[in-house]
């Protein structure tokens, strides 16, 4: 946790600086600052701004509009304008629609995203995520069955170029450097409801444990931290065997042959390296893991059997053979 805030602005500004030495090649590349008009990226704007004589490719910002919330959205998009003009910060406008369907927030995040990567192909995007929002997903990921790749949380540097440089400092200190320029962030009200899981988990469960067990959140971003530092070391792995099991991925999904499975490892559906590959590869073709039950059950219906089994987002796995095949399902 941030200890003496009474320049909690310097204290931000001195992890962006800091952070731009570990950046490697993406620390010449444009900077661009993620601006949703709230507490959080509003002080990401003003320690970057103070920030950016460590980037050479220059400091610049971006807002997309979703138009979800109406007067509320365009007021988001004012408070924006009047933030970048006090900062002196080149600031780009983005419409990203939000299709419709289940889970409003991800798809929400995909447009978000898209949007950013189509305006900016070749610059590093940089969002205000903090200590606070790695405890809670670590949280949700726990609740969702992820193992220990999904304990790692939010990532520092994305390999596609998405910076977070606030991750170990807590929301109070984001609070306290608006509060010490004098700057009323605006208030995203879908964050206040009660819908989302992250806002139960924000507005309830964790202020509740935090305040019997003082600590947990710093504890909680401390485990996404340590499952970070062994990832590189468990990705080699799960290389080595995504290799021996000729792991194969298409535009409709993925498939792998449980025949080849070495005889001097446990049995497939024992071997929690196995189910840390499915996960991993569920994510990588683009679509959500099963909870780890279903694959558990998935992985032994494969070794042996012949047959089918739906699940997860409109997918269906075909087995048999010992060869395993997971596709969405045409509509």
């Amino acid at each position: 946790m941030d200890g003496d805030l009474r320049d909690p602005v310097g204290i931000l500004t001195e992890s962006v600086s800091r952070g731009a030495s570990t950046l490697g090649e993406w620390s010449v590349r444009p900077l661009v600052l993620c601006l949703s008009g709230g507490t959080d990226s509003s002080a990401l704007a003003f320690a970057a701004q103070r920030a950016r004589g460590a980037f050479p490719g220059g400091v610049q910002s971006a807002h997309v509009l979703h138009k979800l919330r109406g007067s509320e959205s365009e007021g988001d998009a004012a408070s924006v304008r009047e933030l970048c003009g006090r900062l002196g910060l080149p600031l780009t406008l983005l419409d990203a629609a939000v299709e419709p369907g289940p889970n409003l927030e991800e798809r929400a995040r995909d447009a978000r995203y898209a949007a950013l990567r189509r305006a900016f192909p070749n610059s590093l995007l940089v969002t205000a995520h903090h200590l606070d929002d790695q405890s809670e997903t670590v949280i949700l990921r726990l609740l969702r069955g992820a193992g220990a790749r999904g304990l790692g949380g939010i990532s520092t540097l994305r390999d596609d170029g998405i910076w977070r440089p606030f991750l170990s400092h807590p929301r109070s200190t984001l609070e306290a450097a608006c509060d010490q320029v004098g700057w009323t962030a605006r208030t995203d009200s879908s964050n206040l409801h009660p819908t989302f899981a992250r806002n139960r988990i924000r507005l309830d469960f964790l202020p509740g444990w935090e305040a019997s067990e003082p600590g947990v959140s710093l504890a909680l971003a401390s485990l996404a931290e340590s499952a970070q530092a062994l990832a590189p070391f468990l990705e080699r792995g799960l290389d080595r065997l995504a290799s021996t099991l000729s792991v194969e991925l298409d535009r409709n999904g993925f498939s792998l042959d449980l025949s080849l499975w070495p005889p001097d490892r446990p049995p497939p559906h024992e071997d929690p390296e196995l189910d840390l590959l499915l996960e991993r590869t569920w994510t990588r073709s683009g679509r959500r893991p099963w909870a780890t039950a279903q694959r558990t059950r998935l992985i032994q219906d494969s070794t042996g059997h012949s047959g089918k089994r739906t699940g997860g987002q409109s997918e269906i796995a075909v087995f048999g053979g010992g060869r395993l095949r997971v596709e969405v399902v045409s509509p």
